[in-house]
C-alpha cells in the first residue's frame, strides 16, 4: 500500500472514532438533562399535592369555625 492510501484510510479511521463518540457524549447528555428534569418535576408534583392537602385542611377548618357560630 501506497503511503498516500494509509494516509486517508487513517484519516477515514480517526474522523470515524471521532463521530462516534461525540454521537455518545451528545447521547448522554441529552439523557442526563432529561434525568435533571424529570426530578425537577417530580419535586414540583410534591409540593402541588402537598399545597392542595394544605388548602383543603383551610378549607374544612374556615367550616367548621362557621359551623360553630364564629
Amino acid at each position: 500500500m501506497s503511503r498516500k492510501w494509509q494516509t486517508v484510510l487513517l484519516a477515514i479511521l480517526v474522523t470515524g472514532l471521532t463521530a462516534c463518540s461525540e454521537q455518545t457524549s451528545s447521547e448522554k447528555t441529552i439523557t442526563e438533562k432529561e434525568h435533571f428534569l424529570t426530578e425537577k418535576l417530580e419535586t414540583i408534583k410534591k409540593a402541588e399535592t402537598v399545597e392542595k392537602m394544605i388548602q383543603d385542611a383551610a378549607t374544612q377548618q374556615r367550616r367548621s369555625i362557621e359551623d360553630q357560630g364564629g
